[in-house]
């Protein structure tokens, strides 16, 4: 090949590379739109009703246990069974006690006897008053032996303080056990203790009024979801737990405060539905309306602290609102009051349909370009 041709490949070939680097440099970059969790506020008066985790237990609770020792022979419960007032609920081997309380009987009788004769022949003066003195001593020791045998013999029966169910069993039949040795737990089921821990500042809240007159104190339980057996055998879901609430009255509250937190507890008082199978040590939520409790302030929301920005310079606190018409977001300022458990009160600035980024709010600016963070899957 010429030198020529040559020349003229090589400038076909840089030509060819310029435009190829011209239409690259070209096409820009298209900007990251960046995903952001949003939350929506609700209707600000479901935000004066503030809930506390609460714990279910008996009202009335008793440990049984027998007074005296001896071999267990009647123990024929079992744990949920309800018993009535009075019922037998378990008994101890009484040939003992029976021997004794026969011999208790004839010293009785017989000091009884002795007694009458010597009063007799006191009143007649043919004795002296020391010997009458000692019958009449002699009768009153044995009339207290008799009654603490037929006492031994009632402590051979364990019978039911009240009516309720039986919690807990804790022994078996022809085991020789020790006084005061617990036999069964026995709960009363007429009514239920709603407990929950509460901070100082609720407390000094209240002056003279009480958590019933305040509050409008209420309880809900969360019913479980109901399955379904679909082709394939695959269950699937029906419905969602049903939320059932119920109203409670205030019974007691702690003066002392609970190790390792600065709460009072407080506990409520329940009559158990018909309609709902409650049993001691089964969670719930106690809600408080407080809407009295926070006075003349405006409705409150809660947002979670890594929803809020403030600005060290100018003093002001913010929040990002989303908006869904240009898809991009707008500082609102807001007034913002106490800290709380779940995130930190919010006075003002925002209403209710308002969607607010709730995570990562520091990282973001005015203006930006986002979309909606979408779950799906649990994912």
């Amino acid at each position: 090949m010429k030198p020529a041709s040559f020349s003229l490949l090589a400038i076909l070939l840089s030509s060819a590379l310029t435009g190829c680097d011209s239409a690259e440099s070209a096409i820009q970059p298209s900007p990251v739109v960046r995903p952001v969790k949003l939350m929506t506020i609700e209707d600000m008066a479901q935000a004066q009703v503030r809930v506390f985790p609460a714990k279910i237990a008996a009202s009335q609770q008793a440990d049984l246990a027998f007074r005296i020792h001896g071999e267990l022979v009647k123990l024929d419960l079992s744990e949920g069974q309800y018993v009535k007032k009075g019922q037998l609920l378990a008994k101890l081997d009484d040939r003992d006690a029976k021997n004794a309380l026969l011999n208790a009987e004839a010293s009785h009788e017989l000091a009884a006897v002795d007694y009458d004769r010597k009063k007799e022949l006191f009143a007649r003066k043919l004795i002296s008053k020391a010997e009458y003195d000692t019958a009449r001593a002699t009768l009153k020791s044995a009339r207290a032996a008799l009654n603490t045998a037929r006492d031994q013999l009632a402590y051979t029966r364990l019978e039911a303080p009240f009516s309720g169910t039986v919690a807990r069993v804790n022994l078996d039949n022809h085991q020789m056990i020790q006084a005061t040795q617990k036999v069964l737990t026995l709960q009363g089921n007429s009514q239920l203790d709603v407990s929950i821990q509460v901070p100082e500042s609720l407390l000094l809240s209240l002056k003279n009024n009480s958590f019933d007159d305040t509050f409008n104190p209420k309880v809900r339980f969360q019913a479980p979801k109901t399955l379904a057996i679909e082709s394939g055998f695959t269950p699937t879901v029906l419905t969602s737990g049903t939320v059932m609430t119920y109203p409670v009255q205030y019974k007691e509250h702690a003066s002392t405060v609970s190790q390792g937190s600065q709460t009072y507890e407080v506990v409520f008082s329940l009559i158990p539905p018909k309609d709902l199978n409650i049993l001691p040590g089964m969670s719930a939520e106690l809600m408080l309306d407080m809407t009295a409790h926070q006075g003349e302030r405006q409705a409150i929301t809660v947002l979670p602290l890594s929803a809020i920005v403030r600005s060290d310079n100018e003093q002001i606190t913010s929040v990002w609102r989303y908006n869904a018409e240009s898809g991009k977001l707008e500082s609102v300022p807001v007034t913002v009051g106490q800290l709380r458990a779940n995130g930190i009160e919010v006075l003002s600035g925002l209403t209710p349909g308002d969607e607010i980024v709730e995570v990562g709010a520091n990282a973001l600016k005015d203006n930006m370009t986002v979309k909606p963070l979408r779950w799906e899957r649990g994912v």
